[in-house]
């Protein structure tokens, strides 16, 4: 009769499950995960975070099953999505704007997977089983600003730019709206780079800037080699994307930082929750209130009464009392093209 009682058992935890909806079982399937990264992994910026954001997600999530793609940008981009979805992977982030063309292209052979492309492709057409996520990190860009401003002693500032676009101006506006806040005399000169991740070029424009009276620098590009740069020079830097204290104790002040893990956890329990689909336009923008992005610890080097200055105007950003691009829209944001009255630099044609 032993096997009586087991089947007595187990109908009675199915019935169970089923007046509570399945919900203990549904938190045991596992869900397959992809992150498809522009760049490596190495880069200590846009990439690096991701990867560690993404770790820290598979970690908090005990159902996700994790799988990695480094460099995966570019001619091969439509295969590994492909390889992806064929595998039973139900969410694939694609980590950058160059992942556009092939999610278009891939994404609706597959309907049952969440493709997500990580840009702030604001109201453009994607297919309906994608969406997009984004970080605004213009409220750190200019708190970053208010430190240089207030720490240059030449009232000249580097700023060393990646792709020419709206979103990339847009920083360099923050940025330049931090700096004229606490210092009207001071300029930021900007260079740039035509691409995301060029360390040479990206070292040669930080040096040239620097050799031009530049006693303060920062940059929206990934690789190390403008901190590279101040470090050998000794100019204060302002670091992209990670913490990078330990690498230039020498020059570093303070830094932007991308934190994915926030994002990464709400758009994949949408997903396993089946609530993905109810989303407002499958989009997820967060920002400093949401802790998506965050202000380096300020080094030493960093005197107290501008810290004290710089904490107190995060504190009014993170409460909604001051605004960096006031009566503009996020719509409106992604696509202005302008710099800054304070911005030394030119834009090209868009």
């Amino acid at each position: 009769m032993k096997w009586v009682k087991v089947w007595i058992i187990d109908l009675l935890v199915m019935c169970l499950l089923g007046m509570t909806g399945a919900s203990s079982l549904d938190d045991i399937n596992e869900l397959k995960v992809a992150l498809l990264d522009t760049g490596p992994i190495g880069d200590h910026g846009y990439t690096y975070e991701s990867h560690i954001d993404a770790v820290k997600m598979a970690k908090k999530l005990a159902y996700v099953n994790l799988s990695e793609r480094e460099n995966a940008a570019g001619p091969n981009a439509s295969r590994i999505m492909r390889e992806y979805a064929e595998n039973g992977y139900r969410v694939i982030f694609c980590h950058g704007e160059e992942f556009e063309d092939a999610l278009r292209e891939v994404a609706p052979d597959f309907p049952e997977t969440i493709f997500l492309l990580g840009d702030n492709i604001y109201a453009k057409w994607l297919p309906a089983n994608a969406g997009s996520y984004y970080v605004e990190i213009n409220e750190v860009l200019y708190l970053m600003g208010m430190v240089a401003g207030k720490m240059t002693k030449s009232n000249k500032i580097a700023f060393i730019n990646s792709v020419p676009q709206a979103e990339t101006a847009i920083y360099t506006d923050a940025f330049a709206r931090g700096v004229a806040y606490v210092n009207p005399k001071a300029r930021v000169y900007m260079s740039w780079i035509g691409s995301w991740h060029d360390p040479d070029k990206e070292k040669q424009a930080a040096l040239s800037l620097i050799n031009n009276g530049c006693d303060i620098i920062t940059h929206t590009t990934d690789s190390d080699s403008v901190g590279n740069a101040a470090e050998e020079t000794g100019a204060y830097y302002l670091s992209f994307g990670s913490d990078t204290a330990r690498f230039f104790p020498h020059v570093f002040l303070t830094g932007m930082v991308w934190n994915w893990e926030p994002i990464m956890i709400d758009i994949v329990e949408a997903v396993h929750n089946g609530t993905w689909a109810s989303h407002p336009k499958h989009e997820w923008w967060y920002g400093l209130a949401k802790g998506a992005v965050k202000l380096a610890p300020f080094s030493d080097l960093v005197p107290s009464e501008v810290r004290k200055l710089v904490e107190a105007r995060q504190r009014a950003i993170a409460q909604g009392e001051v605004t960096i691009f006031p009566d503009i829209s996020d719509e409106d944001l992604q696509t202005m093209y302008y710099l800054e009255p304070n911005v030394v630099g030119e834009l090209p044609v868009s």
